[in-house]
């Protein structure tokens, strides 16, 4: 006997209600990027989303590695273009991947990508000190070239002491993070304020490495760690 009405009308909702019973809660994160001096135009893969300091809302699946079918997904690369009159303009790229998902029954699967951070701080270098004859960004190497890269907890102010930290990696091209914080690629050097911070280097198919570094003022400091292939 064919099913009635009724009962596929109850199937249909039950089916509903597990999808959304095992579907992660779709908890906003926030992106923020911040220029030194404020007040740069934002560009994300080409179209115009404001100035900085910038912030924008992101579904956690766009941060984090999605655990479900159902949870929300970063589908294409990121990159943003900071520019402002008088000073050299700068592209960072925010995302990692692609990464590769798969449902538990194997009948879905894809790609994804995840952004690096959730706050970026890039330092714009004034354009009579930039090299007219430099290589565009683009190229093979550090996102951010060193002397274009200041780090700086936002809390910072002029009285806050620094110090140099020259940071690079075998191989290069290594991600950096300073208290949790993108801060560019190896080899950079970052001004960083004095005490302590977390430093973290990742990169593809490289076991992530991270130490504890306690910064002195005015000291010139350097690492240069050897990452071991991933397992």
């Amino acid at each position: 006997m064919p099913p009635s009405t009724k009962s596929l009308f109850y199937a249909s909702l039950a089916l509903l209600l597990v999808c959304a019973l095992l579907a992660p809660r779709m908890r906003a994160e926030t992106l923020t990027i911040t220029s030194t001096p404020p007040g740069a135009s934002i560009e994300i893969n080409g179209l115009a989303a404001g100035t900085t300091p910038y912030k924008t809302d992101y579904p956690g699946g766009y941060f984090h590695k999605p655990h479900t079918v159902f949870a929300s997904r970063l589908d294409h690369s990121m990159s943003v273009k900071i520019s402002l009159d008088g000073y050299v303009t700068e592209h960072v790229i925010l995302t990692e991947g692609p990464f590769e998902w798969n449902s538990l029954n194997g009948r879905h699967h894809g790609n994804y990508f995840l952004l690096k951070s959730s706050h970026f701080t890039v330092h714009l270098d004034p354009v009579n000190r930039a090299d007219a004859s430099a290589e565009p960004y683009g190229r093979e190497g550090p996102l951010i070239p060193a002397s274009a890269l200041a780090f700086r907890p936002a809390e910072k102010n002029a009285a806050v002491a620094e110090a140099s930290v020259a940071i690079a990696s075998d191989p290069p091209g290594a991600d950096i993070y300073v208290d949790g914080d993108f801060a560019g690629q190896t080899p950079s050097t970052l001004r960083i304020a004095e005490g302590m911070h977390r430093i973290e280097l990742k990169s593809p198919g490289k076991q992530p490495w991270s130490r504890g570094l306690n910064v002195t003022r005015d000291s010139q400091l350097s690492l240069h760690p050897v990452l071991a292939a991933s397992p």
